[in-house]
């Protein structure tokens, strides 16, 4: 509750200072709240269709799973994606991932109103870590940028070390689904079991691809004593089949 105070308090200053604002999408000069204009929320690719009820991918039509979870069912709760990973928002993220911070709080708008209506009895906020020589080599980890602008917004805390990744692993999306496992096999641990123990946790990240990363992640959570883990990312890699 204090997070959620805390934020209504900054955006109202903004307001009554009449900060000048630029649309993060297309430049476009802003004095209101808003990250985007009205002509960028028009285009964003949001994920509001259909999706599946595990990942929460978009997905071609209204069944309760995709295929890839039907075939290989991931270890998290469920997961869900303020945007579908194209578009304005496929060159947003790469932004965000080479050096363009700011985009944390404009993506943690889309994605806070997700964390307070989807995922319930929350106790603490976790991200996707990376290793400490691709972190070195970055600055920064996006993943936790994201937490932690949403754990100030909501006043959920915000555990940093709850996981650590212990080696590099290969890109996920062109790999089979036993290669993937294989390729994920503990990469990623528990820091501290007593931490999670009988909690509900949400795991950030900025993209869902194939879901194996943030599975093996809640794995090893779940793993350690917690109840439920839960995944929330800017956006997500749409159904195979589709055309998006």
């Amino acid at each position: 509750m204090k997070g959620l105070v805390a934020e209504m308090a900054k955006r109202a200053v903004r307001l009554v200072s009449g900060e000048n604002i630029a649309c993060v999408c297309c430049g476009a000069e802003l004095f209101s709240d808003k990250y985007f204009c009205e002509r960028c929320l028009d285009s964003l690719p949001f994920n509001a269709g259909y999706i599946c009820d595990k990942c929460g991918r978009a997905i071609a039509d209204d069944y309760p799973v995709c295929p890839e979870c039907k075939a290989h069912m991931p270890d998290f709760t469920t997961a869900r994606s303020a945007f579908v990973y194209s578009g304005e928002i496929v060159r947003l993220i790469k932004e965000f991932k080479t050096g363009e911070k700011y985009l944390a709080d404009a993506f943690a708008d889309r994605m806070f109103p997700i964390l307070l209506s989807q995922f319930r009895g929350v106790d603490m906020l976790a991200f996707v870590p990376m290793t400490q020589s691709a972190e070195k080599a970055r600055g920064y980890n996006q993943a936790e940028l994201l937490a932690n602008v949403l754990s100030q917004r909501c006043g959920i805390p915000l555990e940093r070390e709850l996981l650590v990744k212990t080696r590099e692993t290969a890109e996920q999306k062109d790999l089979s689904a036993a290669e993937r496992a294989k390729n994920l096999q503990g990469s990623i641990r528990v820091h501290e079991r007593a931490v999670c123990r009988g909690k509900n946790i949400v795991l950030i990240d900025d993209v869902m691809t194939t879901g194996a990363t943030a599975s093996v992640a809640a794995k090893a959570i779940l793993r350690a004593g917690a109840l439920r883990v839960y995944v929330l990312t800017v956006a997500s890699v749409p159904e195979r089949s589709q055309n998006i």
